[in-house]
Formats: C-alpha cells, structure tokens, sequence
C-alpha cells in the first residue's frame, strides 16, 4: 500500500521546527532545574552559616558573662574563706577581752598602764619540721603507700610549718605610791591565769620631785 502526504513541505517543516523547539524547551527547563538545585542548596549553606555565626556570637557572648561570673564567684569565694579563716585564728586565740577585763580589774586604785603588748610582738615562723623518713620495706612486701598517693604512687607530704605563738605579756605603767605595783603584782598572781608574774623594774622617774613610779613587768601563761 502506498502512502502519500499531501501535507505541503511547509508546513511540515513547521510543524518540525515546533517539535523541535518544544525538546528544546524541556530541556532548557530541565537544565534550568537542574542547575537551580545546587544554586538553591549553596543559598541554604549560606543561610545556615550565618545562623551558625550569629549562634557561636551569643555563645561567645554568654561565655564571656559566665566567666566573669565566675571570677567574681571565685573572689567572693576566697574572700568568704579568708574571713572564715581568720575567724577561725580568732577564735581559737585567747580571750583579749576577758584577760584585758581581768588585768583591769586587778589593777589598783592611782595605778595606770601605759603599755601592753605581747613577747615576742610578731610571731616567728619557725624552719619547716622534717619528717623521719618511713621504714625500709622487708624484701618480698610492698612499701607503705603514702597516704597522699594514689594508685599505689608514692605521695609528697607538705612541709609542717610551726608558728611560734606569744607566751608573755609585757605591761608598762606607772603608780603614784611604790606599794601599787606589787599590790599589782600580788592580784595578778592570786587570779591564777598566768603561770607566772614578775616585776622587772619599779623606780621613780625623778628622785628629787614628787614624780609617779614607773614599772614594768612580765606575765607568763
């Protein structure tokens, strides 16, 4: 069977370049989709980071407030353990007020001090106490561990340092009459809080006028 197209050249040709221009079509919006993809994606990474960026910033932020929060917990801190310790120091010290108060009371009648202080006025810290060094351990046993260490590692022990805490009371005064002083004396002893009270020194300060005794003397405990 023969087939005839009596469709004129023309229009086929037309109707080619239409045909042509629809494939063409698609695959320049195929192509378009195809490179908006990484396009699209690359915006996103953009978008992310700049969320990243403007995250690590209030990070960086809020990390740089904790720190400083934190630094001055820490001075709160040390200065609250200062306070404790010397609170501590104070009260583990003699009772100032009740021997002053006690020291008054014994004092007699035209009878002044001038001077009190502790001996020695500032404590001396003494050389850091050596330790006997532990006992050999016999063959076959393992050595004592110290009791710093861990995991069976020998441990290093501080320095123990020893301060040398006052043991005497200096007191200067001076009295109108030269029995004051060993009435002074006398009380000081009878109280029973010293160990022992001495009176170094009880002279006029001006033989040839009417001048006061001055005296000094030494209480131990």
């Amino acid at each position: 069977m023969v087939k005839v197209n009596l469709i004129p050249e023309s229009m086929q040709a037309a109707q080619a370049r239409r045909r042509h221009l629809k494939w063409w079509a698609a695959f320049l919006a195929l192509s378009a989709v195809a490179a908006g993809v990484p396009v699209g994606a690359h915006w996103m990474r953009h978008l992310r980071i700049d969320e990243l960026r403007a995250s690590s910033d209030d990070l960086q932020t809020d990390l740089a407030a904790a720190r400083a929060d934190l630094k001055s917990a820490t001075a709160e801190a040390n200065d609250a353990f200062q306070r404790i310790e010397r609170a501590k120091a104070l009260h583990s010290k003699r009772a100032w007020s009740d021997m002053l108060a006690l020291i008054g009371s014994c004092l007699p009648k035209d009878c002044w001090l001038t001077a009190l202080a502790t001996d020695p006025d500032v404590p001396s810290a003494a050389p850091p106490a050596r330790k006997t060094p532990p006992p050999a351990a016999t063959p076959g046993t393992d050595p004592p561990a110290s009791p710093l260490s861990k995991g069976g590692q020998r441990g290093f022990e501080p320095a123990v340092v020893i301060i040398d805490a006052p043991r005497k009371l200096r007191m200067t005064g001076e009295a109108t009459d030269a029995t004051q002083p060993l009435a002074f004396v006398t009380r000081l002893k009878e109280s029973q809080v010293f160990r022992d009270v001495i009176l170094e020194r009880s002279l006029r300060e001006n033989p040839e006028e009417d001048s006061h005794f001055r005296f000094e003397l030494i209480c131990e405990w």
